[in-house]
């Protein structure tokens, strides 16, 4: 088979290239050069997250691998076969233990087996800047993962902040999945927000502060649905914090979150999340921006016809629809709709 040879700076030019190529040329057999590996950000090439994601892919699909190293802007993947089992992988950073997982899910869900189940155990930071917390992979990305007929248990051992990292996490995947279609056009009415206020070894007015603040936001803006609360104190070998809110409407479900950082208020992290809800109710999108940027692989994978609404077009989602359609033959549109948002259709 012919080496894919892929530009990392292309488009937005971060680590959803290397990861996106990653997942699908173990899951096609397809070997890939990438070069130019995140050429625009600083520090350019490989950080610890992204290496760990190529040896993570590595390790389940036996590849030959050159240039998988610190630093390095450029690497040759060539996979053998996928191999269901007991994984461990451990960044070793506060590198983001949710990209290193959503890299290695897809290949060993869809693999053809006997049933055999894979383990992964994943440490480094759960709750860290530029990647989707833990919390958002469980209450969000997982809800509709197993709605595509995935078959996955995840749980949270111990919470990792940045810069400590010291996280874990535990993932049990059952393979010989198929990946159904997804259409959602049309969110329909809001019925219920739901508010998780978690810290790790921080005081407990924090808690109190963020959930009071989002509570006074969403109570300004005159929303009117039941709304649940809970308060969680997470064991972690640092200290951290975190909002996350779920909006339920009739046909879909939408997230967003905020953490905190040294110098960060407990009103801001609120904010933050309450900010990007306020955003999503005012497009008609279903379902967040973040997860259409990870809805958009494994429903490329589907046999059927997909299409559903995201409250704004990003670079990040253009340039993954840019990246799975060099690996697949297979169409795929972004319909930008402006202030509405964008809708995504593919297949067919």
């Amino acid at each position: 088979m012919r080496l894919l040879r892929i530009d990392g700076s292309f488009g937005e030019g971060g680590g959803q290239i290397l990861r996106t190529s990653l997942t699908l040329s173990a899951i096609t057999g397809t070997p890939f050069e990438i070069f130019n590996i995140r050429a625009g950000r600083k520090p350019p090439g490989l950080r610890p997250q992204h290496l760990q994601a190529v040896k993570a892919v590595q390790e389940i699909s036996g590849a030959v691998v050159n240039g998988a190293e610190v630093g390095s802007r450029s690497i040759t993947f060539t996979p053998a076969g996928i191999t269901p089992g007991e994984y461990l992988f451990e960044i070793g950073t506060a590198g983001s233990v949710s990209l290193v997982l959503q890299t290695v899910l897809l290949p060993l869900a869809l693999l053809k087996t006997s049933g055999r189940r894979s383990k992964i155990r994943i440490l480094g930071g759960t709750h860290v800047p530029w990647s989707p917390c833990f919390h958002y992979l469980k209450f969000q990305w997982l809800r509709y993962i197993k709605r595509l007929g995935l078959d996955v248990d995840l749980e949270m051992v111990r919470a990792g902040f940045y810069p400590r990292g010291g996280g874990e996490i535990f993932a049990e995947v059952r393979p010989e999945a198929e990946v159904r279609p997804l259409a959602l056009e049309e969110r329909g009415l809001l019925k219920r927000i739901s508010i998780i206020s978690a810290v790790s070894n921080l005081p407990e007015h924090i808690l109190r502060r963020q959930r009071e603040q989002a509570e006074m936001r969403l109570a300004d803006s005159k929303i009117s649905c039941p709304i649940d609360i809970k308060e969680e104190n997470m064991p972690a070998a640092g200290k951290g914090t975190m909002l996350l809110l779920i909006a339920e409407f009739e046909h879909s479900q939408c997230c967003y979150y905020g953490l905190g950082a040294i110098g960060k208020r407990a009103e801001a992290v609120a904010d933050e999340a309450v900010d990007g809800l306020s955003n999503f109710l005012k497009t008609e999108g279903v379902v967040d921006e973040h997860l259409a940027d990870q809805l958009v692989l494994p429903l490329a994978l589907s046999k059927g016809r997909s299409c559903f609404v995201t409250p704004k077009v990003t670079r990040h989602l253009l340039t993954n629809v840019e990246v799975i359609k060099k690996f697949l033959p297979i169409r795929i549109e972004v319909e930008d709709m402006g202030e509405k948002g964008g809708m995504v259709r593919i297949g067919g």
